[in-house]
């Protein structure tokens, strides 16, 4: 819609027509966030005057439902730092798991290849063993 000078206008409410269905999950969902029996007054058909912004800044200023957001947006913002520091750690312990992985891989890979130098020593011992003469006989 416009007005006589060619200006948008916002379209009406229809608060007949439900943008949510109306479930149990839903009303409590919404029942902290919007609280406005304390707010209408009874009034919920909008008039579209010059004054149409006051209005709106006034309905959303009634003090319950401002104060419902501002607790919804710092519970947001504490829940949105704690999955950051969350993020975080987990992102540190992944990397020391990889670490501790590769120390492990490197450990096993050392400890074959001492078998493998063990096994050659013990195998020359076993063959020179009759060959070498002792000092003491």
């Amino acid at each position: 819609r416009m007005d006589e000078n060619y200006i948008l206008l916002p379209h009406g409410v229809n608060f007949q027509e439900a943008i949510f269905p109306d479930t149990q999950e839903n009303r409590r969902m919404f029942a902290s966030l919007f609280q406005f029996s304390n707010c209408s007054q009874a009034q919920h058909v909008l008039s579209f005057s010059s004054d149409w912004e006051i209005q709106e800044d006034n309905r959303l200023m009634c003090s319950s439902v401002q104060k419902a957001l501002f607790e919804e947006e710092d519970r947001v913002k504490k829940l949105q730092q704690k999955v950051a520091t969350l993020e975080k750690r987990n992102k540190q312990l992944r990397d020391r798991v990889k670490k501790v992985k590769r120390s492990l891989r490197q450990a096993r890979k050392n400890s074959r290849h001492m078998e493998l130098v063990n096994r050659k020593l013990s195998e020359k011992l076993s063959s020179a063993g009759g060959q070498i003469p002792y000092i003491n006989s």
